[in-house]
């Protein structure tokens, strides 16, 4: 075993060994000594036989002192075993011992009387004392053997106990589903490299990444479905990696990696984390599914970024939670900015838990017009929050802090629950009735219970399931295919729109979207943003608005600022669109007013 399963068994086990170790040999010892004083005693005390040496001792001291050496020898043996922790093998061979040494004992004592009484009946039994003497001897013999036994025994215990130790750290630095080292070896590892590095004058990194989502594998396909995907995802960035490189699972979806270089690390890491992200852009195989799997990646670096184990571990582990909140699927290097910004975002995570129960949180709602006729045909609900203290927080700050932190799941029914009783309001005062669309995030459209939340919240406001949207993008249908098929199937069929957000922007197959039970594409803003009279600018948001009704599906261009843009979509043919041109995001009340003053809107966009 090697050093580091010496640290896991710990030092009381080793020190434990070594007494016991010095416990027998002490034993061992002192008994030879003994038996031998007494084997002595025993030959000089055979003179009937012919074969002593030296002058004849007084017959009463030789069986007196065998009766002393043998009851010291027997409780030598007892303390032994008040302080050793034997086997059920060993045990039999020291009840043997036990009755071994009473037997000489017993015969010794037995002598002893028989001299004592010098009478003419026991005068005759002398001889009989010196066969007492010889089975004494060939009795001692016999509790060597034994002793042999024992201890040989002893050594096979601590041999199995040895392997016990080495499969028990195995157990504990490799990870039992992947096979690759675990935190245990990461950190001894991770220790001995910054070690090397600071005798070598080198340099090195820490990259640590997890899976963007991966929850939602084991909360909607089972947690032996997540272990495979875990395999999978190892077996592929196993492959990518070089001569000195070694994957460790650190637990979950959780993985690291260890670099030493001589020269730029940064470049070197970074190049590894390119590859990383290089391998995982093709989909994976899982039980005859097709996925799609982002990584979320921090690295941190030796010695600028921290000179111990445990600081660049966790170093590392905030540049991978500042990857996830940019957007995800990327890395980033670690600065110390990130503390600063870490502390923040724990503050504010604290006060968004707060936000839900004190109801800062209120809905924005920006309309979707028709290009062709200017009527209103929808809006979409937006999130808003009023901190009490920093006014209005910018959703591309608490939304993926919602994400992160488990708190979208009672935010988003919040929303859902606030737009259809707002929808519902507004028919039920007398406006046309038009679409509300909402957006879901991928922790909520992987809860096993959504459709069944939806459909409870339309019974509870009374809304019809026609005037609902659900907007999701191309990451979230993407990450398990069939998966999302089978539930937006499951929403449509109880008369709810989908919508498939930011179009464009994510990596969708043009053979699943003709699978996906969808009404509408939404051309992400960035195009539209971008669009001018050079030919290249227009191409996608052409593309897209042809293809689009080829599949006989609506489009809706997002972040529309300019008349050009709005003539150039209507040119193209797109159907509907929404942005700062039409109206900027507006509370409920001043979106009833907007509602109030639809005909003289709807002129304007019409011309």
């Amino acid at each position: 075993m090697g050093a580091g399963g010496g640290r896991v068994f710990g030092k009381q086990t080793r020190v434990g060994r070594s007494v016991f170790r010095i416990g027998i040999g002490a034993v061992l010892s002192i008994g030879c000594v003994m038996a031998g004083l007494w084997l002595l005693e025993m030959a000089r005390a055979a003179a009937l036989f012919g074969w002593s040496w030296g002058p004849q001792p007084n017959l009463e001291v030789v069986i007196l002192r065998a009766l002393v050496i043998n009851a010291l020898l027997l409780t030598m043996m007892m303390i032994r075993n008040l302080f050793t922790d034997f086997d059920v093998v060993t045990d039999r061979l020291r009840m043997k011992m036990y009755v071994a040494n009473g037997y000489m004992l017993v015969i010794s004592l037995f002598a002893l009387i028989i001299k004592y009484f010098e009478g003419p009946v026991f005068r005759e039994l002398e001889a009989t004392v010196g066969l007492i003497g010889l089975t004494c001897v060939v009795t001692t013999a016999y509790s060597f053997y034994l002793l042999v036994q024992i201890y040989r025994n002893v050594q096979e215990r601590l041999q199995h106990e040895r392997e016990l130790s080495d499969k028990f750290y195995l157990q504990l630095t490799t990870d039992n589903l992947t096979g690759i080292p675990g935190r245990v070896l990461f950190m001894e590892h991770l220790a001995a490299s910054i070690e090397t590095a600071q005798a070598k004058g080198a340099r090195g990194a820490v990259l640590f990444f997890d899976l963007d989502d991966f929850k939602m594998f084991n909360d909607s396909l089972g947690h032996t479905f997540g272990d495979k995907v875990l395999m999978a995802v190892t077996n592929r960035i196993t492959k990518q990696l070089t001569a000195g490189m070694r994957l460790y699972r650190l637990g979950g979806d959780e993985f690291a990696l260890i670099l030493e270089q001589d020269s730029s690390i940064s470049d070197q890491a970074a190049l590894t984390a390119e590859r990383i992200f290089a391998a995982m852009k093709d989909k994976l195989h899982v039980e005859d599914q097709e996925l799609f799997i982002n990584l979320s990646l921090g690295i941190s670096r030796f010695p600028e970024d921290g000179h111990d184990a445990q600081t660049l571990y966790r170093n590392a582990e905030m540049a991978m939670y500042h990857a996830k909140n940019a957007g995800r699927n990327q890395y980033q290097l670690y600065d110390a900015a990130m503390n600063a910004r870490a502390a923040e975002r724990l503050v504010l995570a604290g006060d968004l838990r707060k936000g839900l129960e004190r109801e800062e949180f209120f809905l924005a709602y920006q309309p979707q017009v028709c290009l062709m006729t200017g009527r209103i045909t929808g809006m979409e609900a937006l999130i808003r929050w009023k901190h009490p203290e920093r006014g209005l927080v910018s959703p591309a700050e608490f939304i993926p802090l919602a994400e992160e932190t488990k708190l979208i799941i009672p935010i988003g029914e919040w929303v859902l629950r606030t737009a259809c009783r707002q929808n519902k309001a507004w028919q039920d005062a007398g406006f046309p009735p038009v679409c509300v669309s909402v957006n879901l995030s991928a922790c909520q459209f992987g809860q096993p219970n959504l459709v069944a939340m939806i459909k409870k919240i339309l019974q509870e406001t009374g809304l019809a399931p026609q005037y609902l949207n659900l907007e999701i993008t191309e990451s979230i249908t993407m990450n398990n295919v069939e998966r999302a098929i089978a539930t937006m199937h499951e929403i449509n069929d109880y008369g709810i729109g989908i919508s498939i957000d930011d179009f464009g922007t994510g990596y969708s197959s043009l053979n699943y979207l003709k699978k996906f039970p969808i009404q509408t594409l939404k051309i992400d803003q960035s195009f539209v943003r971008d669009m001018t009279e050079e030919h290249h600018d227009v191409a996608i948001p052409t593309a897209i608005i042809a293809m689009a009704h080829s599949l006989k599906l609506k489009v809706i261009a997002e972040g529309v600022e300019t008349e050009m843009q709005q003539q150039m979509l209507r040119e193209r043919g797109c159907d509907e669109m929404q942005g700062y041109l039409i109206s900027r995001p507006l509370p409920a009340p001043e979106f009833e007013e907007l509602l109030h003053n639809l005909p003289a809107a709807e002129q304007l966009l019409a011309n």
